[in-house]
């Protein structure tokens, strides 16, 4: 079950999410090097986690550990691609859009599971992102990722560079700009490469009045945006 957390239900998941920065910061700072500025020992809380956002956790069947997560913001605002990684955009301008949302901080605990397991998360987490992009009507999300994760990317997804990759001294790793299209056929791909079911992902916003709640305030966003526009 992916549980999908936004401003209007996070009362529902305050130890949820308390876990969940807890582990990025474990995994993204203490496993993979990143420097993270802004952020206090032990917990990746940064600036783009905002109201705004829009988190898809996978927790273990006991629902206290976070196994894997990631977050949309939307590209109208403050993201990391427009506010940090610009520059990596060398192709044109930073997407910006109603329908355009970024993709970022997607993290698996890894040394929590098996690589079978590890599979299935990875599969339920991305998948849940490509649904709920779909029932919402955004149309494309864009990223910043590791190579490696960006030739899986491609596999699943209509995707495309926003640049070309970047070496980053740092973390000794090359990362790449992209934006990918959320569509059916990409839902299919995942379904099938991650041996999920026809009606998977499964995902719950602990809300019993709709899983649409969701779903609905990002449209109402997003036609709020482009009636201004």
């Amino acid at each position: 079950m992916v549980q999908i957390i936004m401003h209007h239900n996070a009362h529902l998941y305050k130890d949820t999410l308390r876990s969940m920065y807890e582990m990025r910061y474990r995994v993204a700072v203490g496993e993979w090097g990143w420097n993270i500025p802004g952020v206090p020992a032990g917990f990746d809380k940064d600036r783009f986690d905002t109201n705004d956002t829009i988190y898809f956790v996978c927790l273990d069947p006991t629902e206290r550990k976070v196994l894997a997560c990631a977050r949309l913001n939307p590209t109208m605002k403050p993201h990391l691609l427009s506010d940090v990684f610009a520059n990596r955009c060398v192709t044109g301008d930073v997407p910006r859009a109603a329908e355009v949302y970024e993709l970022s901080r997607y993290i698996v605990d890894h040394g929590a599971m098996t690589q079978v397991q590890q599979k299935a998360v990875r599969g339920r987490i991305v998948s849940a992102v490509n649904k709920f992009c779909l029932e919402a009507g955004v149309t494309h999300v864009t990223f910043l990722s590791y190579m490696s994760s960006y030739a899986r990317t491609i596999k699943y997804w209509e995707t495309r560079p926003l640049g070309p990759p970047c070496y980053f001294e740092e973390d000794n790793a090359e990362y790449i700009a992209a934006i990918s299209a959320m569509t059916h056929a990409g839902l299919d791909n995942l379904r099938h490469g991650f041996d999920l079911k026809d009606d998977e992902p499964f995902v719950s916003s602990r809300l019993s009045w709709s899983d649409n709640a969701a779903i609905k305030s990002v449209q109402q966003a997003r036609e709020k945006k482009q009636t201004a526009a």
